[in-house]
């Protein structure tokens, strides 16, 4: 019997709530809201694709005779190609780069931490 004294007062409450609900919101905000949401969505699904690298067809179309064009004109200025020998880098400066990538790795983890 409480039990089901429970269960009747438990949906009264939500009964008064749902009422003040539709009295704050009508079926025409909702719709509002649904269709910001799915804008929204497409929006940011085509932000994730321009990221993605995801040409369409026109777009690698467009790329392709922009690359013709550039290697078969004789316009093209390319820049002077150094002739002098480019020095070695000796082995301890090549450790400090790989110490300095470990060291930011190790402080992501702690602000991840």
């Amino acid at each position: 019997m409480q039990i089901e004294m429970k269960v009747i007062e438990g949906l009264k409450a939500g009964s008064e709530c749902l009422k003040s609900m539709h009295e704050i919101m009508s079926i025409e905000d909702v719709e509002k809201i649904l269709d910001e949401t799915q804008e929204s969505i497409e929006y940011q699904r085509q932000i994730d694709e321009m990221l993605a690298g995801a040409l369409t067809q026109e777009d690698e179309d467009a790329v392709l005779a922009e690359l013709e064009a550039i290697t078969q004109g004789e316009d093209v200025v390319l820049p002077e190609v150094p002739t002098e020998h480019v020095p070695e880098i000796p082995e301890a400066a090549k450790v400090e780069p790989e110490r300095k990538d470990v060291m930011k790795k190790q402080n992501r983890e702690m602000l991840a931490a």
